[in-house]
């Protein structure tokens, strides 16, 4: 794997893709709510609520994982869960047509070494294998680099709720991809 300037990254940095739930690693939930928790505050002066959002947001996802329509990626760095990815397949008879990229996360020691283009390279070849028409995220301003990767697979900025979000002086970002 290259990293960003591309370079060989290191060895210990890996990316494990999740097909079913019997390739859940233990502690997932928890290492992704707290790299939220963690991040979110440091960037954006998130409080608490991120963390139970994204913890009950993931729980309500695996209890419901459906291998044909969902996936997720985990990037580990010394075998350790450092960042994560989720593409949550449409969801017609719960009125979403649409699948939606949650979750998208990588700890500041990942960054650079190219897990999270791959990630979301990765995510978005499986919703055009699946076949699905639109894909959509939301964000919060100020994570360039993430926005960089979502713009480059054609992802485009929709909307723009007001602040605050989970304590923050920010409003979350709604990007789309459609497909051509």
């Amino acid at each position: 794997m290259l990293d960003a300037r591309g370079q060989a990254a290191p060895e210990r940095a890996t990316l494990t893709e999740l097909r079913t739930m019997a390739d859940y690693p233990p502690g997932l939930v928890g290492a992704v709510a707290e790299l939220f928790g963690r991040c979110m505050t440091a960037s954006h002066g998130t409080d608490w609520r991120v963390d139970v959002m994204i913890a009950e947001g993931q729980c309500e996802f695996f209890r419901r994982f459906d291998p044909a329509r969902d996936r997720v990626w985990v990037a580990r760095l010394d075998g350790r869960i450092c960042g994560a990815l989720t593409i949550d397949g449409p969801r017609p008879e719960a009125g979403r047509e649409a699948a939606r990229l949650r979750f998208f996360i990588l700890d500041e020691a990942t960054r650079g070494l190219g897990l999270g283009r791959r990630m979301v390279a990765d995510a978005m070849a499986f919703c055009r294998e699946r076949g699905y028409s639109r894909v959509y995220l939301t964000t919060l301003p100020g994570l360039d680099a993430a926005r960089r990767l979502y713009e480059a697979q054609g992802f485009r900025l929709i909307g723009q709720d007001d602040p605050p979000f989970c304590g923050s002086d920010h409003g979350e970002q709604t990007f789309e991809w459609r497909a051509p």
